[in-house]
């Protein structure tokens, strides 16, 4: 579903460029008009995340922690994650542990009993953490879940474990610039060539045909 959903985002952004009505090298120019501008993207939302000011709806030391790791679109999806938190419950589940973690029942207080849909949480002592929702580990983003019990147990940070690298403030600054060795330097050379080659070949192509036609 993953790989699906990946490739169906991937089509709709070159939608807007590429048409399957366009010749070759229209479609070679109209992807790279389309790279451009997902970088363009990419270079304001690193931006906006670093020097615009991100608004919090609560005094939680916890939201004020995210607020300072986290890049703009991600902060906004954990705000949406501790909103939704607030109308659960968490309870221990006794007798459900090991001596190296307890066990935690969290459903929504807000819905009848029969309606709720339960989910557990497994809280080690080393203070690892995980979530029978699995949304951590799909999408990198801590639960609504997991974020109440830290809340419950007045935790002002978000756990180091719980925090994804390419989701924070720092995330491209850590990765740094993409590798580049010699063989790969000289293929990129060679292809930017033969693009070369293509581009200059279609324009004499259609030169030819105007001259044709005319």
């Amino acid at each position: 579903m993953t790989t699906t959903s990946r490739s169906e985002s991937m089509n709709s952004f070159f939608d807007e460029y590429v048409k399957a009505s366009i010749g070759l090298k229209e479609f070679i120019e109209n992807s790279q008009k389309a790279l451009d501008s997902q970088y363009l993207r990419e270079v304001q939302a690193d931006f906006d995340t670093e020097y615009k000011e991100k608004r919090l709806f609560s005094n939680s030391l916890m939201e004020i922690h995210a607020s300072k790791i986290y890049t703009k679109e991600m902060f906004k999806r954990f705000q949406k994650e501790l909103q939704k938190s607030q109308s659960f419950v968490v309870k221990s589940m006794k007798g459900c542990g090991d001596y190296l973690s307890k066990m935690y029942l969290v459903e929504k207080s807000t819905l009848p009993e029969i309606n709720r849909r339960k989910f557990f949480l497994k809280v080690s002592i080393d203070e690892s953490y995980s979530c029978t929702s699995k949304k951590f580990e799909h999408s990198g983003m801590i639960c609504r879940h997991m974020i109440h019990y830290l809340n419950k147990k007045q935790k002002t940070m978000i756990p180091p474990d719980l925090v994804t690298m390419r989701w924070t403030i720092n995330g491209n600054k850590v990765a740094g610039p993409l590798p580049c060795t010699p063989w790969m330097l000289g293929n990129v050379v060679e292809s930017q060539t033969l693009l070369r080659s293509a581009v200059q070949l279609l324009d004499e192509r259609d030169q030819e045909r105007k001259g044709v036609c005319d």
